[in-house]
């Protein structure tokens, strides 16, 4: 009976947050993808496809390589596996996530023209319309993106990039109003692009680059942080504007709302991004998945003209940044996340990093994996980021894999740059409701002359409690 309560528990902190479409619209999803309850007009004869980018597209795999692809070697997220040289593009076993990468085909550019095309018509021979996990909406947004970079040249992939537009176009997912929907859109533009003219491949570029102009506003901050609040995700959506840029004219739709959007996103990632060139790890985040900030800011200079920019303030994402001579400091003083979008969410208010003399010193864990279980949790948790906990609860009730049910929002948050010194406080009093006793924990973080470093944690309450705060070198 207990357990059941804390489900009902959960659950009702967690859905009184989400938005309709969220709800609605995940069902209704599933059930026209189930049970194909659309249907997909015969694709136009004599297709022919090409783009025009500005500058050379960015590819980014970091972990395969042209001699394994040739023998049939695929490795994704640490994990190598043997699919032959035709590869079996449905292998026992292996997690959902690994298979999406499978399919996302971001490999591609590592092989030459011709065994880019084999490789395409073999996932075609091999992957019926709407069958298997390459046809869910998600690694079908990336796979047209990739496909189309390639610029090939067979009839038989222009066929399969046009069905593939078509069922994304009939399949959106709206009701994940992040950054899959954006991966959607991009797709879009990429594939009504590729395909100018013919069939529908207009109304394709029409409604990404609408979706595009709909939900930038929301999803970019006022201040350039991405509203999912990962550094990773961050870097991701700015490498998605930047793509799309490169392939649209200066006179389309949201185009100067994209630019400025990709613009501010690239200062707030070189001013999260340490000394030594990898990124902070807020929230969901890890160093491989998305670009490195150089090769991704010089993508963005190729196709904008633009230099990012360092700065110190981001009130609207909640980030800060401490920088001297010796100290490279950033700290997460900012909420959660959107409260209907919490899915790449830690409990970690108040967490910071620290690079001393360009070597990274104070570190955060990161992410290791995204299937519900004890790593995740502890991935998400308060004790596995540089933060005060009392009694180890963790600041906010992070649970299964992307679920977050009650949440609190920081308080009396102030920077200051002021006579040598550069100063943050802010306030979390989330604890009085989690553990009661009027709990609340202070923090002061002061870097001295750009030399000395202060971290100060206030505990105010009644009663008799566990106090801790952790460090992660």
């Amino acid at each position: 009976m207990k357990s059941l309560l804390r489900k009902a528990h959960l659950y009702f902190h967690t859905l009184k947050h989400l938005k309709f479409r969220q709800l609605f619209g995940r069902v209704w999803g599933e059930l026209k993808r189930r049970y194909r309850l659309f249907a997909l007009p015969e694709p136009p004869r004599n297709l022919a496809g090409c783009l025009a980018p500005r500058a050379p597209f960015l590819n980014h795999c970091p972990w395969n390589t042209t001699e394994g692809l040739r023998e049939g070697r695929f490795t994704f997220l640490n994990v190598t596996r043997a699919l032959g040289q035709w590869p079996d593009w449905h292998p026992e076993g292996m997690p959902l996530l690994w298979l999406f990468n499978l399919h996302y085909f971001k490999y591609l550019h590592l092989l030459d023209s011709k065994e880019q095309e084999q490789l395409c018509l073999h996932w075609i021979s091999r992957n019926p319309v709407g069958e298997g996990a390459g046809w869910h909406p998600y690694p079908l947004s990336l796979r047209v993106a990739s496909w189309c970079k390639a610029q090939p040249t067979d009839p038989a992939i222009h066929k399969s990039i046009y069905q593939q537009a078509q069922y994304l176009y009939r399949n959106l997912e709206f009701f994940h109003p992040g950054n899959h929907y954006l991966e959607n859109a991009k797709a879009l533009v990429f594939a009504g692009a590729f395909l100018a003219g013919q069939g529908e491949a207009d109304r394709w570029l029409q409604k990404g680059l609408q979706i595009l102009q709909k939900e930038i506003p929301d999803q970019v901050l006022e201040d350039g942080g991405y509203f999912e609040r990962s550094t990773t995700y961050h870097a991701l959506m700015l490498e998605l504007f930047t793509d799309v840029l490169n392939i649209i004219g200066a006179e389309s739709p949201g185009f100067l709302l994209i630019e400025a959007s990709a613009k501010k996103m690239a200062d707030f990632l070189l001013s999260l991004t340490h000394p030594d060139g990898t990124i902070t790890l807020f929230n969901d985040s890890t160093e491989e998945i998305a670009p490195s900030t150089a090769s991704l800011l010089r993508y963005v200079s190729e196709v904008t003209g633009y230099a990012a920019q360092h700065k110190t303030s981001f009130p609207d994402s909640g980030y800060f940044v401490m920088r001297s001579e010796h100290f490279y400091l950033a700290i997460d003083a900012g909420p959660l996340g959107p409260d209907y979008l919490l899915a790449h969410a830690h409990a970690d208010l108040f967490t910071y990093e620290l690079s001393v003399n360009g070597v990274r010193t104070i570190v955060d864990t990161g992410v290791f994996e995204y299937p519900s279980g004890e790593l995740r949790s502890l991935c998400r948790s308060t004790k596995a980021h540089n933060c005060p906990t009392v009694d180890d609860v963790d600041q906010a009730e992070c649970w299964s894999s992307f679920r977050v049910a009650r949440r609190f929002q920081p308080r009396d948050v102030r920077f200051e740059v002021d006579a040598g010194e550069v100063v943050l406080n802010c306030r979390f009093a989330g604890y009085s409701e989690l553990i009661g006793n009027d709990i609340s924990v202070a923090r002061e973080v002061r870097l001295i002359g750009g030399r000395r470093l202060v971290v100060t944690d206030t505990f105010e309450g009644k009663g008799s409690h566990k106090l801790a705060s952790r460090i992660h070198l």
